[in-house]
C-alpha cells in the first residue's frame, strides 16, 4: 500500500493570446464557409454576414466567450475551457460529440494573419441568409488583400468571386491563393490570371496545439500560408509603402513556425517560380521567407509583380476621388488644369517614396477635343513609369594574384 500523501492537480482554463506585431494600417479579408461569423460573430455581425476582428487578443476573446457559452449549454459539470480545445492537430472539439468544430482551419487562417497586426474582415453566410461573398465584394468594404480560410474548392471560388467582383471597381485587392497539389506538384487554377491574384505553395506547422501525442505533428497546428503571406503584403503598409515587394529577409518574414510541411529544393522554387507560385523556404540562420513576389499576371507585363500590381492598386484608389471631385464641373482648360496639377502632386510623392521613376499627365485639348466635350466626356492620360525589385542578383567573384594593383 502506498504511503500516505497529497495530490496537487491544476486545472488550467486560461486562453492567452500571443503577441502579434505592432498594429498595422492594412486590412486584409477571410471568405468563411465554415460557420466562423455564426459562432463568433455579435449579433449585428451574424445578420450581416461580415465580422471585423480588430486583433489577435480580439480574436481570442471571442473563442473565449463561445467556450464558456458552450460549456453552459452542454450544462457540463466541472468542465474545463480546455476541453474545448482540440487534442488533434488544428482543432476545437465539441464537448457532447468530441469532434473537430468545422471552423476550426478557418479560426487559425484568420490567427496567422492577425500575428501581423493588421485588422482582418471576415465573411461569412449569416442568419439573414447573406451569401458569404455579398458584403466582401462591395467596394465599400475597405480592405487591402483577401486570402484563404481553407484550401477547399469552395474556398477558391468565393474568393475569386470577391476579387473580380472588386477588379471591377475602383478599389480592387489581391487575392492570395494556396496553389493545389502541395509543394512538389503546385498548381493554379486555370481560370485565375491578372494581377490581382497571388499564388503560394505549402503549409506550416506552429503552434498553439494542445495535443498530447508522441509524434509532434499530432501537437502542432498545420495551416496553409496564403493567410501569412497576406500579412507580409499589409506588412508594407506599416515598414514601407504599397509598392515595395512584401518578399524576402526585410518584410517577407513568416511568423509563428515551427517548420514547413515540406521545404521546397532548389530544383522545386524554379519549378514553381517559373510556374508563377511563390515558394515559402526556410534557411538555415535565416528564419522562414515569403521567397517570392509574382503575380498570376504573364511574366511579359510589369504587372506580375506584387509590388507593381499593389502601386497601381494604390493609384487607383487616390486618383479616383479626385476624378469624381470634378463631376458636373465645366470642362474647361482650367478645370483640365487644377485636375492635373492635383493628380501630379500625387505621382510626386510617390516618386519621391521610390514608387515610380517618372511620370507624366495628359489632359489637354489634344486628348479632350470639341466632340468629346460636346459629348460631357472628360479624358485624362496618366503614365507612369514604375520601380522595379530585384528578383535575381549576379555576383563575380574575382581571384587575383597578390602583386596585382586592384586601384583605389
Amino acid at each position: 500500500m502506498a504511503r500516505p500523501n497529497v495530490t496537487i492537480k491544476v486545472i488550467d482554463e486560461s486562453l492567452t493570446a500571443p503577441f502579434g506585431e505592432t498594429t498595422s494600417p492594412g486590412i486584409g479579408a477571410m471568405v468563411s464557409n465554415d460557420g466562423l461569423v455564426v459562432s463568433l460573430g455579435t449579433t449585428l455581425e451574424k445578420q450581416l454576414g461580415l465580422m471585423t476582428v480588430l486583433n489577435i487578443q480580439d480574436h481570442y476573446g471571442r473563442l473565449r466567450n463561445y467556450a464558456e457559452k458552450e460549456l453552459i449549454a452542454a450544462s457540463v459539470t466541472g468542465g474545463t475551457l480546455q476541453a474545448l480545445i482540440g487534442a488533434s492537430a488544428a482543432a476545437f472539439i465539441d464537448v457532447a460529440g468530441g469532434e473537430k468544430k468545422d471552423f476550426a482551419k478557418e479560426w487559425w487562417a484568420a490567427h496567422n494573419f492577425l500575428q501581423y497586426g493588421s485588422r482582418c474582415l471576415i465573411g461569412g453566410t449569416g442568419i439573414g441568409g447573406i451569401a458569404a461573398t455579398t458584403s466582401l465584394s462591395d467596394p465599400t468594404s475597405g480592405y487591402d488583400v483577401i486570402f484563404m480560410g481553407d484550401t477547399g474548392s469552395i474556398d477558391y471560388t468565393n474568393l475569386k468571386t470577391v476579387v473580380n467582383a472588386r477588379a471591377a471597381s475602383e478599389l480592387p485587392v489581391l487575392g492570395v491563393i494556396a496553389a493545389t497539389g502541395g509543394v512538389a506538384a503546385g498548381a493554379k487554377e486555370s481560370d485565375a490570371s491578372s494581377q490581382f491574384f497571388v499564388y503560394v505553395a505549402g503549409s506550416k506547422l506552429h503552434l498553439n496545439g494542445y495535443g498530447e501525442g508522441a509524434d509532434d505533428a499530432d501537437e502542432l497546428i498545420t495551416t496553409n500560408l496564403s493567410p501569412d503571406v497576406a500579412g507580409c503584403i499589409t506588412r508594407c503598409d506599416r515598414d514601407a509603402f504599397p509598392w515595395f515587394s512584401p518578399a524576402g529577409r526585410t518584410r517577407g518574414r513568416i511568423l509563428n513556425v515551427v517548420r514547413l510541411s515540406e521545404n521546397p529544393t532548389i530544383a522545386q522554387q524554379d519549378t514553381l517560380y517559373d510556374g508563377g507560385i511563390n515558394p515559402v523556404v526556410t534557411f538555415p540562420g535565416e528564419g522562414t521567407i515569403l521567397f517570392g513576389d509574382k503575380t498570376a499576371e504573364s511574366d511579359t507585363s510589369t504587372l506580375s509583380r506584387i509590388n507593381v500590381a499593389r502601386l497601381f492598386i494604390y493609384l487607383r484608389k487616390v486618383i479616383n476621388p479626385i476624378a469624381r471631385s470634378i463631376l458636373f464641373e465645366i470642362n474647361d482648360a482650367e478645370t483640365r488644369q487644377k485636375f492635373t496639377s492635383v493628380v501630379e502632386g500625387v505621382l510626386e510623392d510617390v516618386k519621391g517614396q521610390r514608387g515610380i521613376t517618372d511620370f507624366r499627365v495628359i489632359c489637354d485639348e489634344t486628348n479632350n477635343p470639341p466632340s468629346l466635350v460636346q459629348s460631357r466626356v472628360f479624358v485624362a492620360d496618366v503614365l507612369v513609369k514604375p520601380t522595379i525589385a530585384i528578383n535575381y542578383i549576379r555576383l563575380t567573384f574575382t581571384n587575383k594574384n597578390l602583386s596585382d594593383d586592384l586601384g583605389s
